[in-house]
């Protein structure tokens, strides 16, 4: 038999989804206006909504979606769910009882289940850009992952990819003419793949040397019959030493002058994938074309200065500008499925208050890891798992620190792709997050109370808080966030509170007593508590 108080708090928590805009069943409205409170907070229809999202999806996984309690999709994929564009897909979404953040296109406009547009992926992902100009013959196969500016960036042990090495020629472009006295070839020779063998150089389209390389790693270095002077640099390889592949690869061309400078060198540097002008550009025209629904942007998480990729200096340029050119700001952060290294997870509670600083009056949201499974983190049995712990901890790091909004990255590469890899006992845990979140979702997004609120552990642990004042009562949302996995005795101070006033703890069947205006918990590694106080 229910309990009274067990009963009290199933009302209650019908009473906040109703609020929320949405029914005991968790049904969405049909979508016909968006905004953004003055407390960072989306509505839908004037009822504050938290978007709890999904990353990227095939129709086939909207019922594992909603199944994980999750209410949005984000993002699109031409051609996707057999689709011709996304106004095909967005009927889908709504189809499935979802809404949707899609890239813009001017026939989702005035859409029942588009939530809002969102930016491409990550603009300000770093990457390495060169002035140089390698220029391939039409012969060549091109691996972007191994760009031709390579071959002159000055790093030896780094290569650009001829496929087919047999007849490749590529050309390198100069600002300005220069003189050279001498050339030199670094080859990198690895089982099974082709290496040049015969060699020409010609400047500006004039043949300056040809030369036999040796079957070895390297820098060969070979004087010219003659200074030449030149703006291209043309390199030709005519035969080759085969190997079980037709491919081969060069890891540096070098020309030196008489004073032995390397004048070919071109070292490259970082850039956003996407420079602010451009994006800011991008966002003018779907705020021209649809001014009734915000744009989404998700930044790496490169503005935290943890991973330094960026100066100072480019932080504080860089990000002011995107989070300009959009409505709502997010970021993306994977401690363990990124990294490997569940010893990072603080960052996610770092990032949060960051990104919210420089976000001013827009929400701001995290997407969060959800299984191991990563392309970029070595063989699968050596990845650490993402358990149901860290997964509800990171959700709630990034709410106590000011999100408003949630979304999950689901898609695993290993042992085989999926874009739902979601292990089932950590979908378990995402429906419980997630209803939990989408009931409290009023209290979530209401105002900061006027009472002063302290949470402090008898040690130092890392620990934060979120309160909130909504419906007459006072609502504290707690983590244990310490990097270290240690447990807390932990006191929270709330001014005010009465001595021996019953502090109620959310969702586990328990109340707490207040002397002298404070009370007394313990919180076990990564713990969350969800605590109501009556004003």
């Amino acid at each position: 038999m229910l309990t009274r108080r067990l009963l009290v708090g199933l009302f209650a928590g019908f009473c906040v989804a109703c609020q929320a805009g949405q029914g005991p069943a968790g049904e969405l409205p049909p979508i016909q206006k968006v905004a953004i409170n003055k407390h960072r907070a989306l509505e839908v229809n004037d009822q504050v909504f938290f978007p709890l999202m999904a990353w990227l999806q095939d129709a086939s996984n909207f019922k594992a979606v909603r199944d994980c309690g999750m209410n949005t999709v984000a993002g699109y994929w031409p051609n996707s769910s057999g689709t011709r564009d996304v106004t095909e897909y967005i009927e889908l979404v709504r189809k499935a009882g979802l809404y949707g953040v899609m890239p813009y296109h001017e026939g989702l406009k005035g859409h029942p289940a588009l939530l809002a547009y969102i930016h491409d992926d990550e603009p300000d992902l770093p990457q390495q850009v060169s002035d140089a100009q390698v220029v391939p013959d039409k012969r060549l196969r091109i691996n972007t992952r191994t760009p031709l500016w390579r071959i002159v960036d000055g790093v030896t042990h780094t290569w650009s990819v001829l496929d087919p090495l047999a007849g490749a020629s590529v050309t390198i472009r100069l600002p300005q003419p220069v003189t050279a006295e001498s050339v030199a070839v670094w080859l990198t020779v690895s089982k099974g793949l082709a290496v040049a063998r015969q060699v020409s150089f010609a400047a500006d389209g004039r043949q300056i040397l040809k030369v036999e390389l040796a079957n070895k790693a390297g820098q060969q270095k070979f004087p010219l019959p003659k200074p030449a002077t030149f703006r291209e640099l043309t390199f030709t390889v005519h035969s080759i030493y085969p190997g079980e592949n037709e491919w081969g690869s060069v890891g540096e061309i070098e020309a030196f002058d008489a004073q032995g400078k390397n004048v070919l060198l071109s070292p490259p540097r970082m850039e956003p994938r996407t420079m602010p002008d451009l994006v800011m550009e991008q966002y003018c025209k779907m705020k021209a074309g649809d001014p009734s629904r915000p744009v989404f942007m998700t930044l790496t998480g490169h503005f935290h200065p943890h991973f330094g990729k960026w100066t100072d200096q480019q932080r504080q340029s860089l990000y002011p500008q995107y989070i300009k050119a959009a409505d709502v700001v997010g970021y993306d952060i994977y401690p363990i499925y990124g990294w490997n290294k569940p010893e990072w997870i603080h960052l996610v509670y770092e990032a949060t208050g960051q990104l919210v600083e420089m976000a001013g009056n827009r929400p701001v949201y995290a997407w969060i890891e959800t299984s191991k499974g990563s392309q970029w983190t070595g063989p699968l049995e050596n990845q650490k798992d993402v358990t149901p712990a860290h997964i509800r901890a990171e959700v709630w790091m990034a709410i106590c620190n000011g999100a408003t909004a949630i979304g999950y990255f689901t898609h695993v590469w290993k042992p085989a792709y999926s874009q739902f890899g979601v292990p089932e006992h950590n979908r378990k845990a995402l429906a419980e997050i997630n209803q939990q979140i989408t009931r409290l979702a009023p209290a979530i997004l209401a105002a900061a109370p006027r009472r002063q609120v302290a949470i402090k552990a008898e040690d130092d642990t890392q620990l934060a808080v979120l309160a909130r004042q909504h419906d007459g009562a006072l609502y504290l949302f707690a983590v244990n966030y310490d990097q270290r996995v240690r447990k807390a005795r932990v006191t929270i101070t709330i001014d005010g509170l009465g001595e021996g006033q019953e502090v109620t703890v959310i969702d586990e069947s328990r109340s707490l007593k207040a002397q002298q205006e404070k009370f007394i918990d313990q919180f076990e590694p990564l713990a969350v508590h969800i605590y109501r106080v009556p004003l």
